[in-house]
């Protein structure tokens, strides 16, 4: 069996450089696991339209989509003052698709 013989610290390096952890970690946080859904449901919102939605204050919504912007999870917009949020679709299926694939790849080695 090829598995028994690989070292686990190279298999650990395999997986993080095959698959975005962090993007995972910032869609998999409980509350903004739950924007994403909110905002793929309901489409492009201002962050007061999206705060009345939720218990969590403006600003600590405001912070999650913050975050998720920095891994084009959501992509934003600014018209004005309002700044509009929405789900980045393509770019969270592509890497789940792509995460797919590396870890089916990944895995037959293993």
């Amino acid at each position: 069996m090829m598995g028994l013989n690989l070292d686990p610290n190279k298999c650990k390096k395999m997986i993080e450089d095959n698959v975005n952890i962090e993007f995972f970690r910032a869609v998999f946080d409980t509350v903004r696991s739950e924007l994403l859904i909110f905002l793929a449901v309901n489409g492009e919102m201002t962050i007061g339209e999206i705060a009345e939605h939720f218990p969590q204050n403006r600003s600590v919504i405001s912070r999650h989509l913050d975050y998720m912007n920095r891994f084009n999870i959501v992509q934003r917009r600014k018209e004005g003052r309002e700044v509009y949020y929405q789900a980045n679709k393509k770019l969270i299926v592509d890497t789940f698709e792509e995460t797919t694939n590396n870890m089916k790849a990944l895995m037959n080695l293993i």
